[in-house]
């Protein structure tokens, strides 16, 4: 059996110990590994491609953005290899979507000691517009945060880099989050709505930036998540951030904060934006993404695809 272990080296967690560990841990197992090395923004699209002819299995060690290129390669091929991430990123979010305990990448690492153990899942890949990505794309107030923060900030503070960053360009953002809000229209549930919003988030995940939004969320159900948030509840806002940040997000109140954000799970979804393309362009798995709009400024969200994941069992009993 062979493996390809594509890695950026660049991600916050990642370093030779770790990468040496993933190699012993495929070693033992009898399975061939040749590392591959990802140098800048995109080539592991290509370097994804290029193993999938001649992989049985490749392995991605990095951020979400990392494994939002391999979906995008997926979604450009007919896979042939079985895939696998290991989460050496920031923020991590699709460590607790794919049932990877977050804490630690060495306790990754060790929920493939044993690949019989594994399961193949079929995960959904979403598209907008026909552009793949792994778990989430939003745009609108902040949404450019994580792929502007930068790296020095992350590599030494990890997700608290995020935040730091955040507190530094506040101010300087306040203008546009009054000023220029995003505005959309779009049908739920047979309803059609028009509404001015701060955000608009497509996900497909339990988690996005650290907000434990959708807990119950599946990544093989064909379905998907929209949230829009309309504005901030004032001074309920710091409660508000604290129970998704900290708590658990089963007890989360939506209806409480109804005014606000709107959240709802579909299968397809078609959003328009009155104003044209958002500002800040569109935040693909924490990575700058281009997607072109339809003629009349409408974007289309689907699960087009399925991507054939080798992942612990937890992944589906949690």
């Amino acid at each position: 059996m062979k493996a390809a272990i594509i890695y950026n080296p660049n991600a916050t967690g990642m370093n030779e110990d770790v990468l040496r560990s993933m190699n012993m841990t495929l070693n033992k197992q009898d399975i061939v590994v040749n590392d591959v090395e990802s140098r800048y923004p995109g080539q592991v699209i290509d370097l994804v491609k290029k193993a999938n002819l001649d992989s049985d299995l490749i392995v991605t060690m990095g951020g979400d953005g990392t494994l939002g290129e391999a979906f995008r390669a997926f979604g450009e091929v007919n896979q042939q290899a079985h895939y696998a991430h290991i989460a050496t990123g920031t923020a991590n979010d699709t460590a607790s979507n794919l049932g990877l305990y977050q804490g630690s990448i060495y306790s990754s690492i060790k929920l493939y000691e044993n690949l019989n153990k594994c399961i193949l899942v079929d995960v959904d890949m979403l598209t907008a517009n026909d552009v793949p990505f792994a778990y989430v794309s939003c745009c609108g107030t902040f949404t450019n945060l994580t792929y502007e923060t930068p790296k020095s900030l992350k590599k030494t503070f990890g997700k608290m880099g995020y935040y730091m960053f955040s507190g530094l360009i506040g101010l300087s953002c306040l203008p546009d989050v009054i000023h220029k809000p995003l505005k959309i229209s779009y049908n739920m549930n047979g309803e059609n709505k028009i509404t001015s919003a701060l955000t608009m988030i497509v996900s497909n995940t339990k988690m996005f930036a650290g907000f434990k939004l959708f807990p119950n969320a599946k990544i093989n159900d064909d379905l998907f998540e929209v949230t829009i948030l309309k504005g901030l509840p004032g001074k309920k806002t710091p409660q508000a951030l604290s129970q998704l940040l900290y708590k658990d997000g089963k007890n989360f109140d939506f209806e409480k904060y109804s005014k606000y954000i709107e959240t709802f799970q579909t299968e397809r979804f078609k959003v328009i934006f009155e104003n044209g393309e958002p500002r800040l362009g569109f935040n693909h798995d924490g990575d700058h993404a281009f997607v072109s709009l339809n003629d009349d400024n409408s974007l289309e969200y689907k699960v087009s695809k399925k991507v054939k994941m080798l992942l612990p069992q937890r992944a589906i009993s949690k």
